[in-house]
């Protein structure tokens, strides 16, 4: 086994390897991982309790000036000031060649951005807006400029944070309610799979025209529209206010899911097959709740809806691989 003093050597040498292009990142991955030199152990967390408690006391004696003033503009200026630093802070440790601080650096952006935001709410608030213009301005102001710095500083965890940020703005967010029951809301589910359909617009764009000057950013475009645009589809499937365009968005949901499957498997692209798969899945399993679970006795329901998603999963599975079979042949 190779020394500390040979693992730190050769830790030089493989980032030296990967900045002159002689290695790929997976390469530096793997080799940064089979020579770590550093361990997290008590000394570690000794010294992140220690940085907690420093930023804890940091926050308190700025909150303590801001709420001396009394303005609601100097707690803007103090704020956004403060969230202007750790976002810059957070990026620079992030260009770390060596990825020594991979959780450090997304903890601090997080931070920053979210106070820079939020001290954009004040500003708004200060300038005499109410609650629905206060979001509405601070989601024009804030969105295009977290946007800038995300592709500025090709920073793909920060581009998902804005692009979460964008859709909560537009309308979804997520809740949780007691005992751990998972609800997932859309404001105006419409207006949401529109959004959603033009972000995996702008993926496909990336993938296709930008990549690889934008990195994965395809991915966390197309990731996070595939999820509203499925979920979009399955609320309006749900929808029981008028049963004829139910039965109408319960066609689009399920030819919605067979396109991604057929296009997934066609392009060779696991992203849009995976979610396909998936989501077919879950519209069969709803449509058959819909049908059957007022109709048919606990165990029989059970056992028959195992059965079902058995068949439909190999079904499934057969024609995906055709199809990927036929898109390897072209």
């Amino acid at each position: 086994m190779a020394s500390r003093k040979t693992k730190e050597r050769l830790q030089q040498d493989i980032v030296l390897w990967f900045a002159d292009g002689i290695i790929e990142k997976p390469t530096l991955d793997v080799l940064s991982i089979r020579y770590e030199t550093q361990h997290f152990g008590w000394i570690g967390v000794v010294k992140y309790l220690g940085i907690s408690g420093g930023l804890l006391a940091f926050f308190g004696i700025l909150g303590m000036i801001t709420a001396t003033t009394g303005s609601m503009g100097v707690a803007a200026v103090v704020q956004g000031g403060l969230g202007a630093g750790l976002t810059y802070w957070g990026l620079l440790l992030a260009r770390n060649v060596q990825d020594r601080y991979a959780t450090s650096a997304k903890v601090i952006v997080t931070l920053g951005v979210v106070m820079l935001t939020g001290a954009i709410g004040l500003l708004c608030s200060a300038a005499g807006l109410k609650d629905q213009a206060i979001l509405c301005w601070t989601g024009i102001i804030s969105l295009p400029l977290v946007f800038f710095l995300a592709y500025y500083s090709r920073n793909t965890y920060l581009l998902i944070l804005t692009l979460l940020g964008m859709f909560h703005w537009i309308g979804a967010w997520n809740e949780m309610w007691g005992r751990s029951s998972y609800v997932f809301a859309v404001q105006d589910p419409y207006i949401m799979s529109v959004a959603a359909l033009l972000a995996i617009g702008v993926g496909m764009f990336h993938e296709r025209y930008l990549y690889p000057r934008t990195g994965k950013f395809y991915l966390a475009w197309e990731s996070l529209g595939l999820v509203y645009l499925n979920m979009s589809l399955l609320i309006l499937s749900i929808w029981t206010r008028h049963e004829e365009a139910t039965i109408l968005w319960i066609i689009i949901f399920t030819g919605a899911c067979l396109a991604q499957i057929v296009l997934g498997a066609a392009w060779q692209n696991s992203l849009f097959r995976g979610f396909g798969i998936t989501f077919f899945v879950i519209d069969i399993f709803t449509r058959y709740h819909e049908l059957f679970w007022d109709k048919l006795d606990v165990g029989v329901y059970l056992a028959g809806g195992g059965v079902w998603l058995l068949l439909m999963g190999g079904g499934t599975e057969a024609i995906t691989r055709m199809l990927r079979t036929q898109g390897a042949a072209r």
